[in-house]
This record gives structure tokens, sequence and C-alpha cells, in this order.
């Protein structure tokens, strides 16, 4: 069937029927082909929320995900409920000689074909990973449009202790979330904000340190990403926090120095840092008694014990596993505010965590919401 011979009326509603995957597939046959399908399809894109690049760093396999908005959300709201039928796109690395050729943005790209997928494969070598990863999504930003989110995930650290680099291509108007290891090449502090300092300002980072490191660069881009979860399992944890720029911390260990935590509030308290800061997490395993004496040194203010405090929840920026889960709700009596912009963060403090979620309430604002 030759499209172009059939009148406009007639191409969009052929259009209008195909999947996803095969408009994409079709889109690279021409470049008025791809004007065509962006076009008279440029409604039916709006509904789409974000396109998903999870990357696995193990065998290079690289699978691109439609998220639609026209989609209802599972039970449970896991990203795990995608399907098949959510897939745009797989890139894999090139193991075949036999492959057909598609131009993307003026790049030659192998792509394979299989009875097996409903979706198109497109092949790469070593050698031209990242060209090929360029070249793919500028195709997407032609078709799809900027408008969209674009998110680079490689998720799994937690199923993984080895080392590894994590392969962060340099691509346009895409949030990365990262995750990886703090041992072997990365417990020297030089290659690891050496990393940082080549990549992309991270969207969500992922730090399982297993060795002792020394301090990072105040000024490292590490610093600006927007939530940051580190785990410390076998250390004691130093002050990570206390250069965050983000909105969104947490941190798991077995020690924490109770300075560091009284250095933060006030900090925060203050205006001197953390003015983006939304959500704080701090879990102590052991040496943790200081924290239920903690209110006293950081000056905390109490709702009365017969009113009902408001419950302070957000969406869990660090843990891309589930879109949907939100932060641990902190329902607390006590509250700090900040001298500059008389703004209320509400702290909760258990037998082994400390937790801070800012309002953005005044302090007036935040007690009429008190029941």
């Amino acid at each position: 069937m030759i499209l172009s011979k059939y009148p406009n009326l007639v191409q969009k509603e052929i259009l209008d029927h195909m999947k996803y995957p095969d408009l994409l597939l079709l889109s690279f046959v021409s470049k008025n082909m791809k004007k065509l399908i962006t076009a008279s399809q440029k409604k039916r894109f709006k509904s789409i929320r974000s396109i998903e690049y999870e990357y696995d760093r193990v065998d290079g396999t690289c699978v691109v995900y439609f998220l639609d908005e026209n989609k209802p959300l599972t039970k449970y709201h896991k990203r795990s409920s995608k399907t098949d039928d959510d897939m745009l796109m797989r890139i894999v690395k090139l193991e075949e000689d036999e492959n057909d050729n598609f131009q993307a943005n003026g790049k030659m790209i192998d792509f394979r074909f299989s009875d097996d997928y409903k979706y198109p494969t497109a092949c790469y070598v070593e050698c031209d990973k990242e060209n090929v990863f360029q070249s793919i999504h500028n195709h997407f930003l032609d078709v799809f449009g900027n408008a969209i989110e674009y998110n680079w995930e490689s998720p799994g650290w937690r199923n993984s202790e080895e080392f590894f680099i994590p392969f962060i291509p340099k691509l346009k108007n895409v949030s990365f979330c990262i995750s990886m290891y703090l041992d072997g090449h990365f417990s020297d502090v030089r290659h690891f904000e050496n990393f940082f300092s080549l990549s992309p300002v991270a969207k969500t980072i992922q730090l399982h340190v297993k060795r002792r490191m020394g301090p990072f660069n105040p000024d490292s881009k590490f610093y600006q990403a927007e939530a940051i979860h580190i785990a410390t399992p076998l250390i004691h944890s130093r002050d990570f926090l206390r250069h965050f720029q983000g909105r969104q911390f947490s941190l798991n260990c077995n020690r924490y120095e109770k300075s560091n935590l009284i250095d933060f509030v006030n900090r925060w308290k203050s205006g001197e840092a953390f003015q983006n800061l939304e959500y704080a997490q701090i879990r102590i395993i052991y040496n943790n008694r200081y924290l239920h004496r903690i209110f006293n040194e950081i000056g905390v203010k109490y709702i009365d014990a017969n009113r009902q405090p408001p419950t302070h929840a957000l969406r869990f920026g660090f843990d891309w596993c589930y879109k949907n889960r939100t932060t641990h709700p902190i329902t607390s009596h006590a509250y700090v505010v900040r001298e500059t912009d008389n703004r209320v963060a509400s702290v909760q403090i258990s037998v082994i965590s400390f937790l801070f979620g800012v309002w953005d309430k005044t302090e007036e604002e935040f007690l009429e919401m008190v029941e």
C-alpha cells in the first residue's frame, strides 16, 4: 500500500488506527512521512505523559516505553505493571551481521525485525553507541515534540554489588536517574567528581556507599540533583546532606553525627541553605539514642496536644520503581519556622529515624490547617 496515493482524510484515518510503535517505524521512512505523522497525530501525541528509557547495564539493552495519560493506573500504581503494549522500541547491542538500515536525523541506524516483537528494535555497535542513542532521541523529539517528559533510568543497584560506570548519553531534554556503587574505582573522589562533571545534572541519584571517602566538592553537580537517596550500611556516614541543593534527600546509615543533624536544621531555619528542600529522611540504625532529645536543641514549636496536625506527604522523588508512591507521611505536633520567610517544616522523630517535611505555608497558614 502506498499511503501517499490516498487523499489526506484517508491518510489520517489510516494513521489514527496505527499503534505508536508502527507510527514510529513508519516515521523513519522519509522526512515527508515524518512530517505527515507529526502533523496528523499532534492531538493524539498530547496524551503521551512521558517517554521512558530503561537501560540495562548488564547486556546494554535499552527498552523505550511510552506512558499514556489515557491508560488507567493499576491497583498498586507500580511501574512494573507496564506490558509489551507500552513498549515503543528496543535498542540493543548489535551481534549479527544481517541488518536493515533506516536513516534517523542523518544517521544510518541498523534495525532488526522479528515476528516475536510488536515493536522495532534498533541496533548499535559499541564504538558508535552514543551517536545511535542521540540520533534516535533526536528523532523522538522531532516526532513527539519536547513538551512531554523524557526520562532515562538505569535501575537496579539493589540487584548487583559489582562496580560499574553508568552509561549516561548526552541527550537533550532528558531527566536522568542514576544508580551506582561507591566502591573500587569510585572510592577515589577524583573519579567520582569527574564522572558527574562530565554528565548532565541528574534528576535522581541512588548511591550505595561501601567505603569511606573524602569530602566531595561543595559545588559538585552531584548536589544539584532533585532527589538523592544514599545507603551506607557498613560505614559511619559523613555529612552528605550539608551541600545538598535539591528537593528530596534520604539517608540510611549505621551512624550519623548529632551535630550534623542539628546543623542541618539550624541552617534551614536561618535561610542559609536548603531553600529548595521539600523532604528529608535520615534513618540511623546504631548510636541513635540522641534522637529523642534533639527537639530542645533545634528549637521546635508545638501544636496543642489535643488538636490534630496536618499530614505532610509528597510524591517520592528517588524511587522510580513506584511512580505514584509518596514519601513517608509526617503527622507531627512538632515544627520549626524559617526566619527569612516564615515557612514551616514539620519534624517527626521515631526510634531510628528523623523526618523533615517542608510546607509551602507560612506559620499562620499552617496553623489554620490544624483541626
